[in-house]
């Protein structure tokens, strides 16, 4: 563990991995349901 989780609480802890996990995945998810949406439906997402 890094110096600055020394004193967290495990509670602490455990939200902090659980986000990292979840957090770009979930970003990841997002990108992917675009992209089928416009592969159906170009015109419905516009990417700038």
């Amino acid at each position: 563990m890094s110096d600055y989780q020394v004193g967290l609480d495990p509670t602490i802890k455990i939200f902090i991995v659980i986000s990292a996990i979840i957090g770009p995945s979930a970003i990841a998810a997002v990108i992917f349901l675009l992209k089928r949406i416009e592969k159906n439906d170009p015109g419905r997402i516009r990417w700038k």
